[in-house]
């Protein structure tokens, strides 16, 4: 069972949680990354049928690197910790800290669910007063709710 959990631990500052019965991770972000979006964005993409997206999750230092890969009705997910900010280094100098295999449409499933919770709990001002940066990714998530009526 795929656990995944996203909150707001500070103004700029996030944390989400992704777990299965193999492992764990806690990764983190600043407002540097517009993480949740981005996150939406690369589940988006994978749910609609392309065979890789990623996405990177900025920190200070740091880069969490978020890199999804199809195979048929499964999504691979690895990510990957470097300790420099913007660095363009190739995955393969990165530390893995988190894989799992699963169906693509329970990871998309997931995700969004853990999209509306967040907007129950903060609503869309509530979010961008306490993220700050960034709006609340609207479109983002309505490109996903389409995605998963689509490949249902």
């Amino acid at each position: 069972m795929l656990e995944f959990s996203y909150r707001l631990t500070g103004f700029g500052w996030s944390e989400a949680r992704i777990a299965d019965a193999t492992g764990e991770a806690t990764v983190t972000a600043s407002y540097l990354s517009d993480a949740l979006r981005d996150l939406v964005d690369a589940v988006c993409v994978i749910t609609e049928g392309k065979l890789e997206s990623r996405c990177s999750w900025d920190e200070e230092p740091g880069e969490y690197r978020w890199i999804f890969n199809r195979d048929s009705n499964a999504a691979r997910l690895k990510i990957l910790v470097f300790d420099e900010l913007w660095s363009d280094k190739p995955d393969t100098e990165g530390r893995l800290i988190y894989t799992t295999e699963q169906p693509i449409l329970r990871l998309a499933r997931l995700v969004l669910s853990e999209c509306q919770r967040l907007l129950n709990d903060l609503g869309e001002d509530g979010y961008h007063r306490e993220w700050g940066a960034h709006p609340w990714p609207t479109t983002s998530i309505d490109r996903l709710r389409l995605a998963i009526e689509a490949a249902s």
